[in-house]
């Protein structure tokens, strides 16, 4: 009975383990935006020049500098940013030293008058926990 009991008590605890925020990492999060402040959500296809499929929301990314290419979600209604259209323009791609067990808010900054400033930023940046 007693190693049934720790048998049950690893099934609920190895979950949680897994959930873990793997330190050896960077997080880059993309599902985030401050639409009052002209910074759209993202969707990630390249990394380094390769094609990829990351998830929604965000990813982890080895440490280092990488070169990342993504597609802006623009909510024009709370910014008063010009030429704000349906968001699938071609953005220029950011480059970034990540570092491991940091966080990392990446958006599209469409803030600027002229479209051709607009760019992709990281906004923010923290450990992760």
């Amino acid at each position: 009975m007693r190693s049934l009991k720790y048998a049950v008590l690893a099934l609920l605890v190895l979950p949680l383990a897994g959930q873990a925020a793997d330190m050896t990492k960077a997080k880059i999060v993309t599902s985030f935006s401050k639409t009052a402040q002209c910074i759209a959500a993202v969707e990630v296809n390249q990394i380094d020049g390769k094609e990829v499929k990351v998830q929604r929301a965000g990813f982890d990314i080895d440490p280092g500098t990488h070169t990342i290419q993504a597609r802006a979600l623009i909510n024009g209604t709370l910014c008063k940013a010009m030429g704000v259209d349906t968001g699938n323009n071609p953005t220029p791609p950011i480059e970034y030293a990540f570092e491991a067990g940091k966080t990392y808010y990446l958006g599209y900054d469409y803030n600027a008058p002229l479209r051709q400033d607009w760019k992709l930023v990281i906004w923010k940046e923290k450990p992760t926990e």
